[in-house]
Formats: C-alpha cells, structure tokens, sequence
C-alpha cells in the first residue's frame, strides 16, 4: 500500500498543477479533512478543494516538484517545492506578476486508496510577503 499511497500523492499534485481540481476532489473520501497553515479551522472536502482552485487561478502555472516521499501504515510525507507566477488577483492582492516559490511538507493519511486527511507545513510569510500581503519579506 505505502507504493499506491505515493503514486497516489504524485498524481494528486499533478492534477492540481494540471487545475484538475475535480480530479483532486475525487481523491480525497468524503470526510477528508485537511489542515492548512494559513486557515483558521481545518477545511472539508469542499472548502478543501475550493481554496485549490483559487490558489490556482491566481497562480495559473502553479507546479509541484516532489524532492522526497516517505510511507509508513496509511500515511504518505512528501517534501517539495511549489512555484508559479503570480498573475491574477488572490483575496484581494493584485498580481505582481513575479515567480513565487515555496517549499513545504505534506503528510497525507489514506484509506480505501482517498486521503481521509492531511496536513500541510510551509513557511507561511515568506509565501505572503512573496504576494504580496506583507511587505519586506520579498
């Protein structure tokens, strides 16, 4: 199962950087919870793939590198890199029109091959200061 669980990852961020945000939401179970830095609660499914869709809008070219993936029971840590250009407003940030870049950890819990949850953990001003919502951190 840990081999499926990481193909299963790759594929999930292959679609993002695709915009195949349906595919994404077809990956994860009904009950998916996800844990994102920049929320105040964790998301469900819906809001889940809500945010990736605006995230990618904002950042059409968005792409992942996956440098490291390591599979334990049900659950799949990814390390990667994530870049893009910004070029179309994001909650309420004008473009910049710049590359941002941004490396992260994923841990993502499976069962009957869906995520039921994940977490994620990435520097989380330098992304903001790189749209652009705070300033100096460019």
């Amino acid at each position: 199962m840990s081999e499926e669980n990481k193909a299963l990852v790759r594929s999930f961020l292959e679609s993002f950087s695709h915009g195949d945000i349906d595919a994404c939401k077809a990956m994860m179970a009904d009950d998916h919870i996800f844990h994102f830095p920049l929320a105040d609660a964790p998301m469900d499914r819906d809001n889940h793939a809500g945010a990736m869709g605006v995230f990618k809008a904002a950042i059409p070219d968005l792409k992942f590198e996956i440098h490291d993936q390591v599979a334990e029971g049900d659950k799949v840590v990814s390390r990667f890199t994530a870049s893009g250009t910004f070029t179309n407003e994001f909650q309420g940030l004008p473009p910049s029109g710049e590359v941002i870049e941004f490396s992260g950890i994923n841990i993502a819990q499976f069962k009957d091959g869906k995520t039921i949850e994940e977490w994620d953990a990435f520097d989380t001003m330098a992304v903001m200061g790189q749209l652009g919502a705070i300033h100096g951190s460019h």
